[in-house]
């Protein structure tokens, strides 16, 4: 089956969709409710002190992995990957904004201090690995946008598959799952690095999944997602996106977090803004073959 560029009708306008995406949201509620009700408690501070001793030895791998959770790297990675699915861009960039404030709302409502805040800097155990954060511990900004990213993309994958595609019945589910786990696992090992680079108590992380869990899912069916993902399929408009790309590239190698980002690194983020320029500048046929990958 052959799919139009332009995005299908949005779902969400009757009950049955709404409902379908009901465990996805009972589940982001319960783990944001968990993460409020576990913050400033005992328990929160023993598995961060434990989550550190445990997992510390590894610290170029939880900064990579703290990194690649910022708002900018996931919005670099997804635009790159969904030059033919653009509903996955609008949708994070509407994520991203309606996340952004309900993040700093509540940061500033709980005004919960980080670990560095309450261990100090010579704790036995607790040790920061890159920047020195002491407020706006609740919840982690980070998490919600990794949990968010991975919502997008499995609920892609999900939509692609119903579809239909080029892959055989089997393949196709198998191609499914796997990508379905790759995403969430990434996005669990994006949230525990907060912890252990020192940025965020346990209780922290489980709210920002949470909060990422009820986001994917609601972005996804907002009529406003529709609208942007149909203006950012326009053959006028895909140029500029793909001329964004290199851009959003060198920003985040120039970024300072308090750890220097490996040479290599740099490198495969600009070939990756490279690779977006691209896909996004290419003039595509009026069809285009659905690929969950793509």
């Amino acid at each position: 089956m052959r799919l139009s560029l332009r995005p299908p009708p949005l779902p969400g306008q009757t009950w049955a969709d709404w409902r379908a995406q009901a465990p996805r949201l009972v589940l982001g509620a319960l783990l944001l409710t968990a993460g409020l009700s576990l913050s400033g408690s005992v328990l929160d501070r023993a598995w961060c002190l434990a989550l550190q001793q445990s997992l510390g030895g590894w610290p170029t791998t939880w900064s990579l992995l703290t990194w690649s959770a910022l708002g900018i790297c996931s919005l670099l990675l997804v635009t790159c990957l969904s030059d033919g699915e653009p509903r996955r861009v609008a949708s994070l960039l509407v994520a991203m904004v309606l996340g952004g404030l309900v993040v700093h709302a509540i940061k500033r409502s709980l005004q919960v201090d980080r670990p560095l805040a309450v261990f100090g800097p010579d704790h036995p155990v607790f040790h920061v690995i890159g920047e020195h954060l002491r407020k706006g511990s609740m919840p982690s900004g980070h998490t919600t946008t990794a949990f968010t990213v991975a919502g997008l993309m499995t609920l892609s994958v999900r939509d692609a598959v119903r579809l239909g595609g080029m892959l055989p019945t089997q393949l196709q589910r198998f191609v499914s799952a796997a990508v379905w786990t790759g995403w969430w696992l990434l996005a669990g090992l994006q949230g525990l690095s907060r912890v252990v680079v020192g940025a965020h108590w346990p209780s922290d992380v489980v709210a920002g999944a949470g909060l990422g869990l009820i986001l994917a899912p609601l972005v996804w069916q907002l009529g406003v997602t529709q609208r942007l993902a149909q203006g950012l399929s326009r053959a006028s408009v895909r140029p500029w996106v793909g001329g964004a790309v290199p851009v959003l590239a060198v920003l985040l190698c120039l970024l300072d977090l308090g750890t220097p980002l490996p040479a290599a690194w740099c490198a495969a983020v600009g070939g990756l803004g490279l690779l977006g320029a691209w896909r996004w500048g290419r003039i595509l046929p009026a069809a285009h073959a659905a690929n969950p990958l793509s």
